[in-house]
């Protein structure tokens, strides 16, 4: 568990690692008082000192901390760049870092990293996070036990513990959307703010999924300070338990879902404050090219200009890699008919939700992807892959919440409906749920 103990005029500091593998634990050593604690706050500031009723002064370390739940190929990359840039030995923070990476891993992925970290082979460079620096827990609930804030009270007169972390990025399959509520709650504080990274039209569920979740708690609202939308556009697959292979990089797009300083109603309203954090988020991790999306709809609907088309036609293959689809006449039309569907029910949905034309998808969009994905080489999107290794698919947030949107909108889409008609068949005939 991370403490201090703290010093108030000369101090001495060292370091040793606790029982839980990866939890650093700091000790200064003061000859005139000490004081067990540390603070949730957002700033990564080394010390903060702190007023109180005591007549001794008060230094409490702060920590920042962030939770990758979900460490796949892309939980893993994205997670192993914020490492790098905030923990890493050539970070500008160094060992001296006060920010800690955390990594949920799961069953083998556990079992290898723990034992020798992960790698990543990247398009941007080659990382790897090393097993004596690698904070891994099998559950949300080690990691959260792991982290003890101790805050004083509002009279300053008494202590209470909670686990405390400022950013949860969630990076799961949306087959597993269902249980993110419960998974990520006990990382949850009013102050926490939740990046989810998956494909699909995903949002307006797991923001209801998580009310639920507060109110059998008996609480009201979402139970965070804000949830935000990630669309990463990379090509990126784990190769083996700890193994990633990163073989195209395009950009990472992210908006807001929801803010409890904007509003309650879930439409995606933000405060400035909203944006800053998740810029400061990334900033460290400089070979990601980020971009904050000021309209979450919209930025699902550009990573879908992709991902129907390209996902969706690979899989009603039986499973074929991006450049076969780029390369053949026939699928490359078909391809350029789904782009276009898409691009028709975005559009229709944005402007049943009061967005500017402006803010619409167009002929760029349309070349950016092609052009993406004339690029991609012999890639296998993640949707392929679980169709050949016979593991649930992606399909109903994925794909076929879109195709319902264009019936909602009363835009044709048969083209794209016909591919989901053949997807849906491989769930069924394969049992990939």
């Amino acid at each position: 568990m991370l403490f201090s103990i703290v010093l108030v005029i000369s101090a001495v500091s060292f370091e040793q690692w606790s029982p839980i593998k990866g939890i650093r634990q700091s000790f200064y050593v003061s000859a005139l008082s000490t004081s067990s604690s540390s603070t949730s706050s957002l700033s990564s500031s080394p010390a903060n000192i702190i007023s109180t009723s005591s007549s001794a002064t008060k230094t409490f370390s702060k920590t920042k901390r962030i939770a990758i739940v979900g460490a796949g190929a892309v939980g893993s990359y994205y997670g192993g760049r914020l490492w790098e840039g905030l923990c890493g030995s050539n970070s500008s923070g160094s060992s001296q870092s006060n920010t800690n990476v955390m990594f949920h891993l799961r069953n083998e992925n556990y079992d290898h990293c723990v034992k020798h970290g992960i790698d990543v082979s990247s398009y941007h460079g080659d990382f790897s996070i090393p097993a004596e620096e690698l904070m891994a827990f099998r559950t949300t609930e080690d990691m959260a036990r792991s982290v003890v804030v101790e805050e004083d009270n509002n009279d300053g007169d008494g202590r209470s513990s909670t686990s405390s972390f400022d950013w949860v990025i969630c990076a799961l399959k949306s087959t597993s959307l269902d249980e993110v509520p419960k998974l990520i709650d006990p990382l949850l504080s009013p102050e926490t703010r939740v990046l989810v990274m998956m494909n699909g039209l995903v949002e307006d569920d797991l923001i209801q999924m998580m009310r639920k979740q507060q109110e059998l708690k008996g609480l009201k609202g979402v139970g965070c300070k804000a949830v935000y939308g990630g669309m990463a556009l990379i090509c990126s697959n784990r190769l083996s338990p700890g193994k990633i292979s990163h073989t195209y990089g395009g950009k990472l797009v992210c908006g807001v879902a929801y803010s409890a300083d904007a509003s309650d109603n879930d439409t995606g309203k933000w405060v400035e404050s909203d944006k800053q954090a998740i810029l400061d988020l990334f900033k460290p991790a400089t070979p990601v090219p980020f971009v904050f999306e000021p309209n979450l709809r919209r930025g699902r609907w550009w990573k879908n200009v992709w991902n129907l088309p390209f996902s969706g036609i690979s899989v009603s293959m039986g499973g074929i890699t991006v450049d076969r689809i780029v390369n053949d006449p026939s699928l490359r039309k078909l391809a350029y008919k789904v782009i276009d569907e898409t691009i028709a029910i975005a559009n229709a949905d944005m402007g049943k939700h009061a967005c500017s034309e402006d803010e619409f998808l167009g002929e760029e969009t349309r070349d950016e992807m092609m052009t993406l994905s004339d690029n991609m080489g012999p890639y296998n999107p993640s949707t392929m892959l679980d169709l050949h290794a016979r593991k649930p698919m992606e399909v109903k947030y994925l794909f076929r919440k879109a195709v319902d949107r264009a019936d909602d909108l009363g835009v044709e889409c048969p083209h794209l409906e016909a591919i989901v008609c053949h997807i849906e068949a491989h769930q069924r005939h394969h049992n990939l749920y």
